[in-house]
C-alpha cells in the first residue's frame, strides 16, 4: 500500500507511536494515507482504538517480523470531491 506519509517509531513504546501519528495526521490534508511502523506490540490494539476514537480510517494492518505496520487515511472532506 502506498502512503503520502511514513512515521517509523521502531524501538519506541507506548504512547509515542500514536502521539507520532498523531501530529503527522495534523500536517496532512484530509485522504492522505500515512503509514506507521512499530515494534510495540501494543499497536495492535492501540491504532484502531486511536483511528475509531478520531474517526481516521485504519485501511490495513499488517505484520512484518518484529515490526507492526499500519496505514491510516485521514477524516475529513477531501478538497474538489463532493459528496452526493
Amino acid at each position: 500500500m502506498e502512503a503520502a506519509v511514513r512515521v517509523d517509531t521502531s524501538g519506541a513504546a507506548c504512547p509515542v507511536p500514536i502521539l507520532e501519528i498523531a501530529k503527522a495526521i495534523r500536517r496532512v490534508p484530509a485522504g492522505t494515507v500515512v503509514e506507521l511502523i512499530s515494534t510495540d506490540r501494543g499497536l495492535e490494539a492501540d491504532l484502531p482504538a486511536w483511528c475509531e476514537a478520531t474517526g481516521h480510517t485504519l485501511l490495513r494492518m499488517e505484520r512484518r517480523g518484529a515490526s507492526y505496520v499500519g496505514w491510516v487515511r485521514k477524516a475529513g472532506e477531501v478538497p474538489g470531491i463532493h459528496g452526493p
